[in-house]
């Protein structure tokens, strides 16, 4: 894969998480699965990584590389896929007028979230923990929810924020892992108008959000 090829990839990467309905710069929550780092050397990812594996519906935040998970004498389940991970590799030449040169080139590696493993010693795994405030409810923004006269169930405590289709159901994250009392409900008005969404619920709820709001 060449350079230019690879920043094509990067950025359709980030296409892609944004049609899907994710802004992988934007997590207002934290749940147990923390922030992305590797298992072996314990360093967190940055740059670009980190919000690309941040957006990612794991429910753990470490990873290996293939090579990583024969080491600690597991393996990668069978039909699971690799995340690319992307970082700068420094090429050092000497000019004719004996400069050292150096040039920066973008490479990658593959690496599998430690859920796409299995074998690994449970010993060899840290453990982490959700960000956890007191949720104060918004009486204004509980109201839509309340007046809304086909509101879809709401499932809390999952690892993500998505809509269902297929079970009619608004699945959000703990209201307590959330880092603002209003990030929750951002959150979940987005998933509302999500394109999934049906548009007659959409419809509905613009309904209730100008009658409580306006009327």
């Amino acid at each position: 894969m060449n350079k230019m090829d690879l920043y094509e990839v990067v950025t359709q990467k980030i296409i892609d998480r944004l049609e899907a309905g994710v802004v992988p710069w934007q997590k207002p929550w934290k749940n147990s699965g923390g922030m992305p780092s590797n298992l072996i050397t314990k360093l967190p990812y940055n740059g670009i990584n980190f919000w690309l594996l941040l957006s990612l519906n794991y429910t753990s935040p470490l990873y290996l590389t293939f090579e990583q998970v024969k080491s600690l004498n597991g393996n990668v389940r069978k039909g699971e896929k690799s995340t690319m991970v992307v970082f700068w590799k420094i090429l050092e030449s000497e000019d004719k007028s004996g400069e050292i040169k150096k040039t920066p080139f973008l490479r990658y590696y593959n690496v599998f979230n430690l859920s796409q493993t299995e074998g690994i010693d449970p010993a060899k795994i840290p453990a982490t923990e959700a960000f956890d405030h007191d949720f104060n409810p918004i009486a204004a923004a509980e109201a839509i929810i309340h007046n809304w006269s086909d509101c879809p169930k709401i499932k809390w405590c999952e690892d993500a924020a998505y809509y269902s289709p297929s079970t009619d159901t608004m699945c959000m994250p703990d209201q307590r892992t959330f880092f603002h009392d209003e990030q929750v409900y951002a959150t979940l008005y987005h998933e509302c108008v999500y394109p999934n969404f049906r548009i007659t619920r959409r419809s509905s709820l613009a309904r209730w959000v100008l009658h409580t709001f306006v009327e």
